[in-house]
């Protein structure tokens, strides 16, 4: 089995049966970014490429709206589709977000 050590505590750090998180991107969204958009997608390929693996995404810089929202994250196949909660037409500003995406 293949372990690595923290030499200072003599703990084990990471084993092979361990999963580790693979950055695949981060994204900017909100209105200096993507305008007035209420929602986009990001299609990926690597999201269904390795077999076992669970694409994850982490909201990292987070602001709320004036309606209560941080953006909402899904991932479907290889498609991951971002979305303002509580968007309408008539809203005119989205806040300035950033998220990650991978899997694990």
């Amino acid at each position: 089995m293949l372990q690595t050590w923290d030499a200072a505590s003599g703990r084990p750090m990471v084993k092979l049966g361990d999963r580790m998180f693979k950055l695949m991107g981060t994204a900017s969204i909100g209105w200096s970014y993507t305008g007035g958009a209420q929602s986009g997608t990001i299609t990926d390929s690597r999201f269904t490429q390795y077999p076992g693996s669970i694409p994850r995404a982490f909201v990292i810089n987070a602001a709320f709206d004036r309606y209560g929202g941080a953006p909402s994250i899904t991932i479907s196949g290889n498609t991951l589709t971002w979305t303002y909660p509580n968007a309408s037409a008539t809203q005119t500003n989205r806040p300035n977000n950033q998220f990650m995406y991978g899997f694990y």
